[in-house]
C-alpha cells in the first residue's frame, strides 16, 4: 500500500493517482452533473441544471462519483466519463455479490489517462477493523 507521506496528492477531494499507484475507496453516491471550466475560479464548476452553465467553457455532461478515501480518511470525488462509469458499476456489481476492496488508479490508453477501477479481493484498509454493532460502541 502507498504510503500517505510519500503521495499526498492521493489524500485530496480530487485525487489524481499515476500509473501503478491505487486509492482504496468505498463508494457513497453517484450523481449526474454538468460541468464545465470557469476562467472567473480557474477550475471545474459543477452545476445540476444547464441553464446555470452560463460563462462555463468545455461543458459537458458527466458523472460525478463520490467515495470515502482511505487514504484521505475522507470523502473524495472522481469525475467520470460514460465509458468509465460503466466500468465502475462492472466492478461495484462484483463487490457487492463478493466482496473484497475497490482500488481507484489511472491508466495510460492511447496516450490520456483513464480512471479505472478493480477488487481486490484481500481487503486490507478494513482488515484491522474491529466489527461491532452500534449499539455496543454507544454503551460504552
Amino acid at each position: 500500500m502507498i504510503q500517505l507521506a510519500a503521495a499526498p496528492h492521493l489524500a485530496r477531494l480530487f485525487p489524481r493517482p499515476e500509473e501503478g499507484e491505487t486509492i482504496p475507496i468505498q463508494f457513497i453516491d453517484m450523481q449526474e452533473k454538468f460541468a464545465g471550466w470557469s476562467p472567473e475560479l480557474k477550475r471545474s464548476v459543477y452545476v445540476n441544471d444547464f441553464k446555470d452553465t452560463d460563462g462555463l467553457k468545455r461543458v459537458r455532461e458527466i458523472t460525478l462519483l463520490r467515495v470515502y478515501n482511505w487514504l484521505l480518511d475522507g470523502e473524495s470525488l472522481i469525475e467520470l466519463s460514460d465509458l468509465e462509469k460503466a466500468r465502475f458499476e462492472k466492478v461495484m456489481d462484483t463487490f457487492i455479490k463478493h466482496g473484497g476492496e475497490i482500488l481507484f488508479t489511472r491508466k495510460r490508453i492511447s496516450g490520456r489517462f483513464v480512471n479505472y477501477f478493480m477488487l481486490d479481493k484481500e481487503s486490507r484498509t478494513r482488515a484491522s477493523v474491529k466489527q461491532q454493532y452500534l449499539a455496543e460502541i454507544m454503551d460504552h
